[in-house]
C-alpha cells in the first residue's frame, strides 16, 4: 500500500508519495533573487526558512496558470535539501494498492522524464507520480546553493 498526495497541475493529475513531503502550504508571494536559475519561480520564506519554488510548470511544459485561492505550495524533502513547486490544488491524500501502481517504463525513462516514479491507478484515473529526487540535479542545486549563499551575504549587508 502506498499513500500519495494528488495535486492538479493543467487539470492534469500528478501525485507524489507522502514520505517525500515536507508540507503544504498556502501560496505566497514569491521573492526573485538577482542571477536566480531559469529553473526557479523564486524563494518562499516557509516558517522562517527560505525554500526554493522549482518552475514544474516549465519542467513538465505545461501552460502558465493563474494564482487563486486553490493555489498551493507542495514542499518536497530531497537528498539535496528542499524544494516547493506551485500546483493549481490539491485534491487529496489517496491509498494506492500495489496492484494499481505500475512502475513508469524505464525504456522511455531519459533525464527529460526521470522525475517520473510511478503511475496509480485511482478508480478510472491514472495519476503520474513524481519522485522529487529527480526533478532537478546536482548542477542544477549547486546554482541552487550559489543563489541561497548570496541572499545570505546581501542580507549580511
Amino acid at each position: 500500500m502506498r499513500e500519495i498526495v494528488s495535486f492538479f497541475l493543467s487539470g492534469k493529475s500528478y501525485g507524489v508519495d507522502v514520505s517525500r513531503m515536507q508540507g503544504i502550504e498556502k501560496y505566497r508571494e514569491l521573492a526573485r533573487p538577482s542571477k536566480m536559475p531559469e529553473f526557479l519561480e523564486g524563494v518562499a520564506d516557509v516558517r522562517g526558512e527560505v525554500i526554493p519554488v522549482m518552475a514544474i510548470r516549465k519542467h513538465l511544459i505545461l501552460p502558465a496558470a493563474e494564482v487563486t485561492e486553490k493555489t498551493k505550495l507542495l514542499v518536497f524533502r530531497t537528498k539535496f535539501g528542499k524544494i516547493a513547486c506551485v500546483v493549481d490544488g490539491i485534491s487529496k491524500i489517496l491509498k494506492i494498492d500495489n496492484n494499481d501502481a505500475q512502475e513508469f517504463p524505464r525504456i522511455i525513462q531519459n533525464e527529460e522524464t526521470g522525475y517520473a516514479d510511478f503511475v496509480a491507478r485511482n478508480g478510472g484515473d491514472l495519476i503520474l507520480v513524481i519522485n522529487p529526487e529527480n526533478l532537478l540535479g546536482e548542477k542544477d542545486w549547486n546554482s541552487i546553493y550559489e543563489m541561497l549563499d548570496r541572499m545570505e551575504e546581501e542580507d549580511d549587508d
